[in-house]
């Protein structure tokens, strides 16, 4: 059995789980914990982001990191093998990411619309591992971060825009629902990511020749 565990092959995946359990590990320290976007002042609302929707997008970019495709040359000729196990890699790397977040929202006091939670850090894990294999882990882990708090920015200098962001924001009493989408178009949108994530993953085998030659050259 120790053997099964700690076999090389096994070891990236051991990395995205590891970072998965510190995201939630410090979600949890970090409950209550938000950070406030206010470009304008009152009358316009500030947005607030949990820091441990933060910590999962950072986990689910350490997954990415961690198993990207390292002989990647060989692997592009490895068939439809090599590209379930890419998609299978995706799969996992976005649902632990999510299980940590599900895991602070269960350790959490009751706000409104916590389910909120789930759908931000699915969608922008996901969004992570679609851009992944076209930029990189980190420069998409990177861009993730980046386009939560321009979007908090947008939301706090348009009133209302909020109201059709499927990323939601944080207020006084819990996050704010996107009132004026379809219902389950949240949910919908960001299984939808989920989906192209996998499906990127499995065209792709895990990266592009660009961003692995580059990757080679980064060393």
């Amino acid at each position: 059995m120790a053997n099964v565990i700690l076999r090389p092959s096994l070891l990236p995946v051991l990395g995205a789980l590891a970072a998965a359990a510190v995201a939630a590990a410090f979600g949890v320290a970090a409950l209550g914990i938000v950070v406030p976007v206010a470009v304008f002042e009152w009358p316009h609302e500030e947005q607030r982001i949990p820091v441990a929707e933060l910590l999962c997008v950072c986990a689910a970019m350490a997954g990415a990191w961690a198993n990207r495709p390292r002989l990647w040359v060989w692997e592009r000729l490895g068939g439809a093998r090599t590209r379930v196990r890419a998609a299978a890699v995706a799969a996992v790397g976005v649902a632990l990411p999510v299980a940590a977040g599900s895991a602070v929202l269960a350790a959490s006091p009751p706000a409104e619309n916590t389910w909120l939670l789930v759908t931000n850090v699915l969608l922008a894990t996901s969004a992570v591992y679609l851009l992944a294999p076209l930029v990189g882990a980190v420069p998409s882990g990177l861009a993730v971060l980046a386009g939560i708090f321009l979007g908090a920015a947008a939301c706090n200098m348009a009133p209302g825009l909020n109201r059709v962001s499927p990323y939601a924001y944080a207020g006084s009493d819990g996050w704010v629902a996107p009132d004026l989408l379809p219902g389950g178009a949240v949910p919908a949108l960001a299984v939808g990511a989920a989906v192209a994530a996998l499906g990127v993953h499995a065209v792709t085998r895990g990266s592009t020749s660009r961003v692995h030659r580059r990757g080679e050259e980064a060393g």
